[in-house]
């Protein structure tokens, strides 16, 4: 379990994220949702320990995540973020830094790709080599900054998969999404950051009938006929 209490972090004078209170279960995905600026991709940092400097607590397993050294922090979580770095470093060259980074790939269904030059790869196979690294950590927390958004259907349909296996062996599954229809379709649990701020956090069945989704994204909610709901 991770507690996060009071968390508020501040760069150069500037308040990025503001007081907030969460607690992340083991087994579940939370989608992190918020415009542009709300501070996803910061607090994302802050429980990768990028950022140290915040105010507040986060526990992981009731044990503060500052005060932990470098090699207990890196069992704590894995990060996958939005943008990737560049080099001319191979995918096989990349992956044998870390135990089981090539078996994840080829669990992936693209082993096909561990003798390409990363910088020559498309943006979405990109991603899945560094899903493939992401996953190669035993983590507590696994957190995805915006994974879907160079990926086409059939890479979709293997995060997706990825997501709800670590799930199902017990991991936490943070996930940032700009697509509120399928951060809602695949989450159990909704987080909403506004400015900085905890705007909502709740089950994905509250976020449906709360008026979150209007409120911040001027966006409503609409059930098909099939029983699928979509945000427009």
């Amino acid at each position: 379990m991770i507690r996060i209490k009071n968390l508020s972090l501040s760069v150069k004078g500037r308040a990025l994220l503001n007081d907030i209170s969460l607690t992340l279960e083991e087994g579940r995905i939370y989608a992190l949702l918020g415009e542009n600026g709300s501070g996803k991709t910061t607090l994302m940092r802050v429980l990768s320990s990028y950022f140290r400097s915040y105010s507040g607590s986060i526990e992981f397993g009731g044990r503060e995540l500052r005060t932990l050294g470098r090699k207990e922090r890196d069992g704590m979580h894995s990060l996958l973020p939005q943008l990737l770095p560049q080099s001319d470093i191979s995918v096989r060259c990349l992956l044998s830094m870390y135990r089981n980074g090539l078996a994840c790939l080829e669990a992936l269904g693209l082993g096909h790709l561990k003798d390409s030059r990363l910088n020559v790869l498309s943006g979405g196979e990109k991603e899945m080599v560094f899903l493939a690294l992401a996953i190669s950590h035993d983590a507590a927390l696994y957190l995805l900054d915006e994974p879907e958004a160079s990926l086409d259907s059939n890479y979709r349909k293997k995060t997706e998969r990825v997501m709800m296996d670590l799930a199902e062996q017990g991991k936490t599954v943070l996930v940032s999404f700009h697509d509120i229809t399928r951060a809602v379709a695949l989450s159990d649990d909704v987080i909403v950051l506004s400015h900085g701020s905890l705007a909502f956090f709740g089950s994905k069945d509250e976020f449906i009938s709360s008026d979150t989704a209007d409120r911040i994204f001027s966006l409503s909610s609409h059930t098909l006929d099939d029983g699928r709901v979509i945000f427009i």
